[in-house]
């Protein structure tokens, strides 16, 4: 299947790991979360060393905003891509993302 034609499909939001599993996997959380949201150090600036978490993460659907420096976004693919640069095809297929 080709770029082009993974373009036409539903993304399976199911198929995307939740929210707190994507952060906790990679060691981004340093703080306990409280309630719907988890905070981050956010990697559009400073290059993610800030020393104190701007980015609030919802960890519901994973739509993410930086306080510091407005970074935001609708879910765990964008916020992945966010922190590895990818295209959106390439962020979903490295999360592990279906189409149908």
């Amino acid at each position: 299947m080709n770029n082009a034609t993974l373009h036409r499909r539903t993304l399976i939001k199911d198929s995307l790991p939740a929210p707190h599993h994507y952060l906790a996997k990679r060691d981004l959380l340093k703080r306990l979360p409280r309630g719907e949201w988890a905070v981050i150090t956010c990697p559009a600036h400073k290059g993610g060393a800030e020393k104190t978490p701007s980015l609030s993460v919802s960890l519901v659907d994973g739509h993410f905003r930086c306080f510091a420096c407005g970074a935001s976004g609708g879910d765990i693919v964008a916020l992945h891509r966010l922190m590895t640069g990818q295209k959106f095809i390439d962020a979903v297929r490295d999360l592990g993302g279906r189409f149908e």
